[in-house]
């Protein structure tokens, strides 16, 4: 859950480049944003999925480290793929990318799916 609540406050402070790209698009350029839609992209994933960790630990308390790490992860670099295309988008069409962004995707899936079956155990159990 700690993972997530940092998540959620990164998430909060990237609203900060993000209204300055809207409001001054120049001044953005100068330091480096070169993406509006990939800034609010990030800005909006490390919301969602910092809310989504927070959520998980809520609703799903105890989590054992093989659900925890891959979600944690999966999460952080599902949302930080994004800022990196805020301000290289041309990074979105190398190899490298596009592998670590694979890896990502299936590491939050994993972490996902890997969440939902838990919970199914342990309400199983608990109907029995």
């Amino acid at each position: 859950m700690l993972s997530g609540l940092v998540e959620l406050a990164a998430g909060a402070v990237t609203g900060w480049p993000y209204a300055l790209a809207i409001a001054d698009a120049e001044r953005a350029r100068r330091i480096g944003i070169r993406s509006t839609p990939r800034l609010r992209q990030w800005h909006l994933d490390l919301i969602a999925l910092g809310a989504l960790s927070v959520l998980v630990g809520a609703a799903v308390p105890e989590l054992p480290r093989r659900v925890a790490w891959p979600l944690a992860a999966g999460c952080w670099t599902n949302a930080n793929a994004f800022g990196l295309l805020a301000f290289r988008p041309e990074a979105a069409e190398t190899p490298a990318y596009r592998t670590a962004a694979a890896a990502s995707f299936t590491t939050v899936s994993w972490g996902f799916v890997s969440l939902a079956a838990l919970a199914l155990r342990r309400r199983w159990r608990m109907d029995r």
